[in-house]
This record gives C-alpha cells, structure tokens and sequence, in this order.
C-alpha cells in the first residue's frame, strides 16, 4: 500500500487515503500516472519553489554566519583613489591636474586614442585658464577682459606626441603653460606624465592667434590686454618649450592627387560638434583625419605616434566635409635626431579637410600623421 496525499479540489474525498498498489497500476493504464501529473501539476511546482527558497534561505544564514567568524572579503582595493585637485606650478604660471582614464576613454585595446587625449589636453588649458581669471560667461576659457573687447584666442595649428598611451584606470598628469608672442600671437605647451611610474609619455605645442568673436577677423591685442598676458606666461626658460625647435612648426606639403587614398564618404558638420566658440571643436577635425587612415595604419600592430594640424578655415554645422589623404616621406628630422620613430617601420600620411562654397573648394585643415 502507498500514501497518497491529494491537492484541494481532486476528486478524491479526502486529502490523505491509502492507495493499493493495484490502483496506481490501473492509473498508469489509463494512459497516464497519476504521480506523474500531479508532480507535473502548477500547485506541485509552486510548493516546489517555497521548498527551494526556503533552502536558499537557510543557505544563506549558514553563508552569514560563517562570513561574521572568518571577518570581511578580502578586496583588490579597499579604497579608489580619486585623482588630486588641479593645482598651479612654476610659480603660479603653470598648471597641472591629474585625469583617471574612464572606460568610455578608450578602444578595444583598453588604450586610450588620440582623440582622447585631444580632449584632455583642451580641458586642462581652459582648467588652466580658469584659475588664472576666474570661470568666463563667454568664449571657450576665456580671459574677462578679452571677452569684453570681443576678444578670443583661436588655434591654427597643434602638434602632439605620444610615446605610449594610457590605459583604463591609469593617472595620467597633464602640465600646461603659454606664452605670448607678439601681438596676435600665442603658443600653449603640455607635458604627459604617467603618475604611478613619473615618466613622461607625451608631449604637445600649439599656436593661437586673436580674432574678434563677432566679425572672426584677426585683431591685435590691446597693450592693457598684452600687459595682463605677460604676467601670467612660462617663456624665456629652458624648460618652456615641450619640443625642441627642430621638431616642431614643420611645413606641411601640399597634397598631390596621384596616391591619393580614396574617400567614399563625405563627414557632416553637426551641431553636437559646435563648441562654446561658436565653431566645429579642434578635436573633431582630428577625428574626422583619423577616418581617412589605410587599414593598414590603422590596425593594432601600429600606434599613431604623431600628429600634426593646420588649422586654416572654420566650419559651421550643416558643413559638407570632404577628407582626403595620401602616403608622404617621414620627415627627415624624426629619424636624424634620435627620436623614437624608425624611418623604414614608419609610415607617413598627409590629410586634408575641405568644404566646398559656391562650386570651389576650401580647405578647413591640413595634417601629417606619423604611425610606428
């Protein structure tokens, strides 16, 4: 004989009665078992799971006990450090602030590009500019008494360097200065330090010129403004230059059309590339450059080393920008004065950027990059 227990609601007249063997038998020649359906049935299942959570719980209690005798996990890092506060150097005419490198800041290799570093650079100097004058209601970091003669710093030309990239989760320290020259004329330097091993992994310079924000025009700087400038400049010293002469302000050769590298695909100003100038942000014409690179450059076996732009003409949202790029010679100088690039592993790329007005063609920038 077995003891079967029915739910509520089967036909049988009480929940608990002997079954024969026999009747189980004749259950099953019906064409189906009656242990098996009512094992099957939702009422079954659901007494199923409050036997399992019920377990879970009594698992878990045991887990909690046990964890209070043995004390806390143990941890990779009790503590995530955040980088230190941006601070002013060199007798307050220089500025440094440490940047932790997020995941969205990087590629599939867990290195960041020079996109990234683009930006970063840019953030520091308008960080800069701010703890010299104080947070600008106009312009991109600007100074409040240039913002009051319409007066803004724009860049024609950048050149950074890179000896290794930063990975996720690395603090990476970026030093940056200026210095006046003449006029119309200024230049900015930044030096890239890894923070956990002190050495320096990159390098960059950069001229900006005063245009007046309203008509875009070149102006000069009013002597009051010039004054203000020279007291807060890093010049004249022989650390004040990132690069050394010979490596920086090359001539960018024109563009032939014989090799030039085939672009399908035209880039579109957007106004989520406008900045606070009022025109298409510096970093986005470099990611416009990077789309016009030979697979071949562009694969993980080789590192952008260098870039450098000409900033030439502006460009508004709605913009058609049309991208060209072709293989040049690796200048001279890279490999004669014993810097890292290898002239036969080295490739060498022109680029230019161009809009087109009423039928001709204008070019917006111009660049070389070197990838080892």
């Amino acid at each position: 004989m077995l003891l079967r227990a029915e739910p509520r609601g089967h036909p049988g007249a009480s929940l608990i009665r002997f079954v024969s063997n026999s009747a189980r038998t004749r259950d099953q020649s019906h064409g189906r078992s009656w242990w098996t359906h009512t094992r099957s049935s939702p009422r079954h299942k659901a007494r199923g799971n409050v036997m399992s959570a019920s377990q879970a719980s009594s698992t878990a209690a045991t887990a909690a006990t046990a964890a209070r005798a043995t004390g806390p996990p143990v941890v990779a890092l009790p503590r995530f450090d955040q980088p230190a506060a941006g601070r002013m150097t060199r007798d307050n005419r220089a500025f440094e602030e440490d940047h932790r490198i997020r995941g969205y800041e990087v590629g599939p290799d867990r290195k960041t590009t020079m996109i990234t570093i683009a930006n970063l650079l840019q953030e520091a100097a308008s960080n800069h500019v701010v703890c010299m004058w104080g947070r600008s209601d106009e312009g991109f970091a600007t100074d409040p008494e240039m913002a009051k003669e319409n007066l803004i710093f724009v860049m024609t030309r950048m050149q950074v360097q890179m000896d290794s990239y930063p990975k996720w989760g690395d603090l990476v320290r970026f030093e940056t200065w200026f210095a006046m020259s003449g006029r119309m004329r200024a230049t900015r330097e930044w030096i890239i330090t890894d923070c956990e091993s002190g050495k320096q992994i990159g390098r960059a310079t950069s001229t900006w010129v005063t245009i007046n924000m309203k008509t875009r025009r070149l102006v000069k700087v009013p002597d009051h403004i010039q004054d203000r400038l020279a007291t807060y400049q890093y010049a004249d010293e022989p650390d004040a230059r990132a690069f050394d002469g010979e490596r920086m302000q090359l001539k960018l050769p024109d563009l032939t059309s014989d090799e030039e590298v085939e672009v399908l695909v035209p880039q579109i100003a957007r106004s989520s590339d406008m900045d606070m100038n009022g025109h298409i942000n510096n970093v986005t014409y470099i990611n416009w450059i990077l789309e016009t690179i030979p697979e071949e450059s562009a694969s993980p076996s080789r590192q952008l080393y260098q870039i450098e732009i000409d900033y030439k003409n502006e460009c508004t949202s709605g913009d058609l920008v049309h991208p060209q790029a072709e293989a040049c010679e690796v200048p001279g100088v890279f490999v004669e004065r014993g810097c890292r690039v290898d002239g036969g592993g080295c490739k060498a790329y022109l680029h230019s950027l161009s809009r087109s007005d009423d039928g001709t063609s204008k070019e917006l920038v111009r660049a070389r990059t070197l990838w080892v």
